[in-house]
């Protein structure tokens, strides 16, 4: 249950929510100190409260009972999590240093991180291809097969 609330935390501030904007989310279903007090374990989270909190996060319950270890490589459509070992280890070249750079920035945003692995929005990789495409000093300026190449992406089992 603590990796269940760990992830449902983890999901609101990946989503850049405060719990007062979770509030104003459910439409006040579920205040700010009763979704803080589910995060903590303070409260009991039944699990009609816990499809609800996934149906205001916009998640299967499937994600947040299932593994970070059941984790394989492939492409995720309109979301990509990326593999953060892997890429440390790639050869070392402009395209690695910018996407360093990108994901360092949306961490510090966040505050919340586990170090592993890191799952980039669709908004995140459409500013990728732009900024690949953008950039004379990039060998590729195509993202997305760039990206392919690297073997650094990951899909759910």
């Amino acid at each position: 249950m603590r990796e269940i609330r760990r992830r449902i935390r983890a999901t609101r501030l990946s989503r850049g929510w405060s719990l007062a904007d979770f509030q104003e989310r459910s439409g006040g279903a579920i205040t700010a100190v009763a979704m803080g007090s589910y995060e903590r374990g303070g409260r009991t989270l039944s699990t009609p409260k816990l499809l609800a909190i996934c149906a205001i996060l916009e998640i299967s319950l499937v994600h947040l009972l299932q593994s970070d270890h059941e984790l394989v490589p492939g492409e995720i459509p309109g979301r990509h999590i990326y593999d953060l070992r892997r890429l440390q280890r790639l050869t070392e070249g402009r395209q690695k240093h910018q996407l360093l750079a990108y994901i360092h920035q949306i961490i510090k945003e966040r505050g919340d991180w586990k170090g592993e692995v890191i799952s980039l929005r669709k908004t995140d990789i459409d500013n990728l291809v732009r900024i690949f495409a953008a950039s004379d000093l990039l060998e590729s300026s195509d993202y997305l097969a760039w990206i392919a190449e690297q073997g650094i992406l990951l899909k759910k089992n």
